[in-house]
């Protein structure tokens, strides 16, 4: 393990695909929930509703539509999203730091960095359906 840069780029990368879907679908839901978006936002960001609690109310939502926004597979996806940013924020480097030999850390560093990659690119798949999903709905 040469640098950790690369992983330290990943993690950036993953957190930052986590904190975007996670502000979209806020966006998301206060645009359906009825009434005023912006008091229905600030309704979010005030009761500091967390990101599964969220998708579980915009998926309430969803299902009394005749067409859903999402499918249950997008909605697994989105509650996915609450391990993988806590993961992410508290226990990918555990999982190499305190290996013990350097064969050992170089193994786990490289099973970590390609568990960050994989994740990275299925999070900005995710960011850039959600973010279609926004833009068709939320009234700017």
């Amino acid at each position: 393990m040469d640098s950790l840069q690369p992983f330290h780029a990943l993690v950036g990368e993953i957190l930052m695909y986590c904190q975007m879907i996670e502000h979209d679908v806020k966006e998301i839901y206060a645009s359906r929930a009825g009434g005023d978006y912006s008091k229905n936002l600030a309704s979010l960001k005030e009761e500091k509703t967390t990101m599964g609690q969220t998708v579980t109310k915009l998926k309430e939502l969803d299902h009394a539509l005749s067409k859903p926004l999402f499918s249950q597979k997008d909605y697994d996806l989105l509650f996915q999203i609450v391990s993988k940013r806590n993961y992410y924020a508290h226990e990918a480097y555990l999982s190499f730091v305190y290996v013990i030999g350097e064969v050992e850390v170089d193994f786990a560093y490289q099973q970590a960095y390609q568990k960050a990659y994989y994740d990275k690119q299925k999070l900005s798949a995710l960011y850039e359906a959600v973010e279609d999903v926004r833009l068709s709905i939320v009234d700017f």
